[in-house]
């Protein structure tokens, strides 16, 4: 059972109940899929209504969230309309003429992994920062590691300032006017951010497990999320204005740090 959580909102009410409807139609798949006094004619024909019932919802829905983003001037709306796109390309795939009962129980169990991963990597990943993006590029205080972040384990709160550090290094790098061309020295820092944030979330998810914490499933997925988006940086894109392209990357970095610790990390539990 998928349930909508505290941590799942973003404030904004359609776009909130929107998101209900997901996690509804997640728990009805899961359902379907777990009676067993379904015919197999029910199950195809439940196969069928919930995949026009996503596609309704990718049609709608993104349409609802990217008109409200575009409305507020929000940063991240090319990055959201990119994850818009797969999911509905994945829903769009789906052929509904030529299914039949096998094939109807095949797109049923992809749909359950592909939606349960989803709910966590894109709702508590991205859309939560809907319409909260601070501006922290060329901030100090703001890039700096502070006593409100703590969670009051020791280590992760040491990794987590090192965090903080490398993105105050490539905050601190982009200042740099003499520099005319940052290109190698960001893709440098780039790198050594990619490799302590694998380093930490392995830190962190082995201290949950030892503890045997009830969220480490959930922090696992919004960790791969995190190391997806540093992986799918494109720096080809930088060479046309870098300077902003970097200011971006820092502030959506920053806001992902912060939230995922405010929201996520502070609940673990210090044994």
């Amino acid at each position: 059972m998928y349930q909508f959580t505290e941590d799942c909102l973003t404030g904004h009410e359609i776009i909130d109940k929107e998101h209900r409807q997901l996690f509804q139609t997640i728990n009805e798949i899961a359902g379907i899929l777990m009676d067993e006094s379904k015919s197999a004619e029910e199950v195809l024909q439940s196969a069928k209504n919930l995949i026009c019932t996503l596609k309704d919802y990718a049609s709608n829905h993104f349409a609802h969230e990217e008109e409200y983003m575009k409305g507020i001037c929000d940063p991240e709306l090319q990055r959201q309309k990119k994850e818009h796109k797969v999911f509905t390309e994945k829903v769009d795939s789906v052929d509904l003429d030529t299914m039949d009962v096998s094939r109807g129980i095949r797109v049923l169990l992809d749909m359950m992994e592909y939606l349960s991963l989803w709910l966590y990597r894109h709702i508590l990943s991205s859309d939560t920062l809907i319409g909260k993006i601070q501006v922290v590029h060329n901030n100090s205080v703001l890039l700096n590691f502070s006593d409100k972040y703590c969670t009051g384990v020791d280590f992760i709160d040491q990794e987590h300032r090192r965090l903080f550090e490398i993105l105050s290094d490539l905050d601190e790098l982009n200042r740099k006017e003499y520099l005319s061309d940052r290109y190698d020295a960001v893709v440098d820092v780039i790198e050594e951010l990619k490799d302590y944030t694998v380093k930490h979330f392995q830190d962190e998810e082995r201290y949950m497990e030892s503890i045997q914490y009830e969220g480490l499933a959930v922090q696992q997925n919004l960790h791969q999320s995190f190391i997806d988006k540093i992986e799918n940086i494109n720096l080809d894109d930088m060479d046309e204005n870098q300077q902003g392209y970097i200011d971006e990357l820092i502030d959506f970095l920053a806001n992902w740090l912060i939230n995922h610790i405010m929201k996520m990390d502070q609940k673990i539990p210090v044994v």
